[in-house]
């Protein structure tokens, strides 16, 4: 595609490369701290894609659903987001090391949660009473993220409850000193840990919407799950950056401009 001067001068303006939507959310772009990113956009078939440098492979256990909401997934070409019924979770085989970090993590997603009982996970390098080495889930509504190290396991976790049937975006990330907790972009709890990451078990799967022992499945929707071998800053997760946006946005906002320009 050739750009105008106009469409060059907007870029330069704004300081902006590329823009990528997932409607009220939007689809990450992946840096060199991107372990693995799923957009979740497939919309059929049992191999999920990673959008990352390292190809991560990952297969549908279960029943594979998306949801098509044009509201929430209103990218030009139409998007996806992952349902998940209870019986179903992605696994990454153990032999993917990319998603394993031992110094850094960050492990986030986009949440539509339909049932808030007991436990149900994220994304989790965990088993079932043998601990891994990170665990983003929610019990009974709140949102929790464990890590486990040389010095034992911790967590983050929330004083409230996430909202059944709503978008919402958590995020848990480790630095080797401490655990946080965000939701919606705002850091809600932080727990002092030290050492290296550390899992009980080498054999462990990383899953996303239950755990290596195929325990507590999510139920709802999943969308842009990423890991990343940093500690993002709460200015890197979805809804506080700038552009691309994560709000609703109007025609005078500038990827309203864009879009208007791209026509």
């Amino acid at each position: 595609m050739k750009f105008t001067k106009l469409v060059v001068s907007v870029f330069f303006l704004f300081g902006i490369a590329s823009i990528t939507f997932a409607a009220t959310g939007f689809e990450y772009l992946q840096d060199k701290s991107t372990s693995a990113l799923f957009h979740l956009n497939e919309g059929q078939g049992d191999k999920i894609k990673d959008a990352s440098a390292n190809n991560v492979e990952c297969t549908v256990e279960g029943i594979a659903k998306w949801d098509k909401n044009e509201e929430w997934n209103a990218v030009p070409k139409g998007g996806s987001s992952f349902s998940f019924d209870g019986n179903t979770n992605i696994a990454i085989p153990n032999k993917f090391k990319a998603v394993q970090p031992e110094d850094a993590i960050t492990v986030e997603a986009w949440v539509y949660p339909e049932d808030l009982s007991g436990w149900k996970l994220i994304c989790c390098h965990w088993g079932g009473a043998v601990v891994g080495s990170y665990h983003l889930g929610v019990e009974a509504g709140i949102p929790k993220f464990h890590i486990n190290t040389g010095k034992g396991t911790a967590f983050a976790a929330d004083t409230k409850q996430l909202e059944l049937k709503k978008w919402q975006h958590v995020a848990g990330t480790y630095d080797s000193k401490e655990i946080k907790l965000f939701v919606n972009g705002k850091e809600v709890g932080s727990t002092n840990h030290g050492d290296k990451l550390k899992s009980g078990d080498p054999t462990f799967d990383v899953v996303i919407g239950s755990k290596s022992s195929r325990e507590f499945r999510w139920r709802g929707l999943l969308d842009e799950v990423r890991i990343s071998t940093v500690a993002r800053s709460a200015a890197e997760l979805s809804p506080n950056l700038s552009g691309p946006q994560s709000v609703e946005f109007g025609m005078k906002s500038l990827p309203g401009i864009w879009g208007q320009l791209k026509n």
